[in-house]
Formats: structure tokens, C-alpha cells, sequence
């Protein structure tokens, strides 16, 4: 449930969070919500050091407000990406990017524990409050050579958004982007979320399994965008996004059909390099296809795939409820194998794209 209030703001907010980073200095934007994040975790560490009646509802608030947070920040994030490197350093800036979040899976989660075994678990929110501050101040001194001057303070926050909805849907090569994206958000994103019920089920072993999981899903995601950042991606960039598609769809489909430990476990690495290769090909091409005046609202509709991981994740744990686990895993990877041949074959323009 904290998940999923975390992703409302997501759905209503984030192509708003776009207009925004579209009419105003993205840098001072991006410092501006990431204090106002800070001070948000600030003042909830200090409710919980002070002993206050937390309930659930806190959390859900607390989470909400985050949540807002992101889906401004997000948007502007990717943008100035853009705005810093030259167009031909893009995908290197972009792998590094995502090196820093598969990297922070490990080791945020290993910190996470340390610090709730050692000195309790609202350090965790202090600690978080000093990244979100850290975050700023490395803001500040930021230079945006490639950023061009803003064209949409000069029509109203509406038409800002209808004119980045009416681009996404007449430039073909970025509307089939984003299709492509939010088909990998439906097959990759919820396996995080359902570890804990796969591997009791299916595997009929304990947490520990299912950290090995996301910990070799890690190092295959870092391997991948250390890769790509060093030596560049392994075919043209359109490619790639419809091949890792298919091999991430196939290790799902292996998942379903897998009782053992020794194969589930180590084939993790290869959802990883599939998901990082994707992610990395898939914004870069959209990052230098789109327009830096649009380069905003461009960027909140790719985001706007994060508020859809709970409902993919719910309806695939309401059909594994019924049928198990295993089954709807093997189902759904087979309908996506099958979708992915289909994107595969009909999708040349994306397949040519570089």
C-alpha cells in the first residue's frame, strides 16, 4: 500500500512535473524539490525520534508527499542529463545514470540494514535527509551548456501539456518508445515486488534466496551500464530495446517453469543486463530524437510507466492468488515473448534507430 500511494502523485502529477521543467530553469527546480524532500524526510525522522503517535497514516502521508516530490523531480532529472553532455556523449551520461541506481539497490538496501540493526531504523531517515540535501548543493554549481531558451512560457500551462501529448502521439519513433517502455514496465517491474511470494512458492526457500535474486539481478545491471558507459551498446540502439525485451521476457517465462535455486538464482544476471541495456537505449534514443523545448514533457510521459508498476503488480498477485505464482509467471512470459516477436518484426523504423 506504500508503494502504490507513492505512485499516485506519479499518474496525476508527472506530466505537470514535465510543464514545469519545461517553463522554468530546470537546475533551480531540481534544487528547490529536492531541499524541499530533505526537509519532508527531516521532519519525519524527528516525529519518530520524538516518540509521536506514528500510525500507518503517517507513512501513507509521508510517502504521498515524497511521491509529489519525485514526480517534479524526475522529469527535470532527465532532462538536464541532456542539457550537460553533448549529443553524442549521451548514452555514456545516461548509462552512468542508470549505473547509479542499480548500484544503489545493493548497497542502499545493505546501509538500510546496518543502520536499523546498529542504531535504529529512523536513522535511515536522517541519513536520507542528508542525500536529498547533499543532492542540492551538488546542484548548485551546475553548468547547462545545451540547454536552449524556453519557447513554452509563452502559451499557458495547458497548452504546454496538450502540445507535448500531440507530439508524442504524431512522432511515431518516440510513440513506440514509449510503447516499448511501458510493455518493459509490465513484464519487468513487478518481479521485484513479487520475489518474496515466487520464492516461497515456487522455490519453497526463505528471504535469503530472494535477496540473492535482486543481488545478482544487481551486479547483471551493473555489469551492463559499466559496460555501455566504457564500450557502447552491442547493436543499433532500436535493436536492442526489442531484443532485451525478448530475453527479459524469456528469463520470466524460466522463472515460471523453474523449481530450483541453482537456476533461478544466477539467471537474475541476465534480467539485469537485459533491463539496463533497455532502459539506457530506450532514453537515449528518446532524449536525442525530442526537442530540449519539449525535452520536459517528453521526459514526465516516460517517467509516468513508475505509477504503473503497483497496478501491474496487483493484478498479476490477484491472478497468482488463484492460479499460483509459477503459472500466471509462465503465462504472462510466454504472452510476452509473443508480443515481443511481434514489436520485433512490425517495428523497423525503431530496429534502424541508433
Amino acid at each position: 500500500m506504500a508503494v502504490s500511494v507513492r505512485a499516485v502523485p506519479t499518474l496525476v502529477l508527472s506530466p505537470w512535473g514535465g510543464v514545469l521543467a519545461d517553463r522554468m530553469d530546470r537546475r533551480l527546480l531540481s534544487v528547490a524539490t529536492a531541499i524541499l524532500m530533505s526537509f519532508m524526510a527531516l521532519v519525519f525522522a524527528i516525529m519518530l525520534v520524538a516518540d509521536q503517535m506514528i500510525t500507518v497514516w503517517h507513512v501513507y502521508g509521508y510517502t504521498l508527499l515524497t511521491g509529489i516530490g519525485h514526480s517534479i523531480n524526475q522529469p527535470v532529472r532527465q532532462a538536464l542529463i541532456a542539457n550537460t553532455v553533448p549529443p553524442d556523449k549521451m548514452a555514456n551520461a545516461l548509462a552512468l545514470n542508470a549505473m547509479t541506481v542499480t548500484s544503489m539497490r545493493l548497497l542502499g538496501a545493505i546501509l538500510g540494514g546496518v543502520l536499523i540493526e546498529t542504531v535504529g531504523f529512523h536513522w535511515n531517515f536522517f541519513f536520507e535527509t542528508s542525500l536529498y540535501f547533499g543532492m542540492a548543493l551538488l546542484l548548485i554549481p551546475m553548468r547547462t551548456p545545451f540547454q536552449e531558451e524556453s519557447t513554452a512560457r509563452l502559451a499557458s500551462p495547458i497548452n504546454n501539456l496538450v502540445e507535448g501529448l500531440r507530439y508524442i502521439l504524431k512522432e511515431q519513433s518516440i510513440f513506440r518508445l514509449m510503447v516499448l517502455n511501458f510493455f518493459r514496465t509490465g513484464i519487468f517491474a513487478p518481479l521485484l515486488l513479487l520475489l518474496p511470494a515466487y520464492t516461497v512458492e515456487a522455490l519453497g526457500a526463505g528471504a535469503g534466496v530472494g535477496t540473492g535474486m535482486m543481488i545478482t539481478m544487481g551486479i547483471g545491471g551493473v555489469t551492463a551500464t559499466f559496460a555501455m558507459s566504457s564500450w557502447g551498446f552491442f547493436a543499433k540502439k532500436g535493436l536492442v530495446c526489442l531484443l532485451t525485451l525478448l530475453s527479459g521476457s524469456v528469463v520470466i517465462t524460466v522463472l515460471g517453469l523453474s523449481h530450483w535455486i541453482w537456476l533461478s538464482v544466477p539467471i537474475m544476471v541476465i534480467m539485469g543486463l537485459s533491463q539496463s541495456h533497455f532502459i539506457v537505449a530506450n532514453q537515449t534514443l528518446v532524449q536525442n530524437i525530442v526537442p530540449d523545448t519539449l525535452r520536459g514533457r517528453v521526459s514526465s510521459v516516460w517517467h509516468y510507466e513508475q505509477g504503473l508498476i503497483p497496478l501491474f503488480s496487483l493484478l498479476i498477485g490477484l491472478t497468482a492468488s488463484v492460479i499460483g505464482i509459477s503459472h500466471v509467471m509462465t503465462i504472462y512470459g510466454v504472452m510476452a515473448i509473443i508480443i515481443g516477436i511481434v514489436c520485433l518484426i512490425r517495428f523497423k523504423d525503431i530496429r534502424s534507430l541508433d
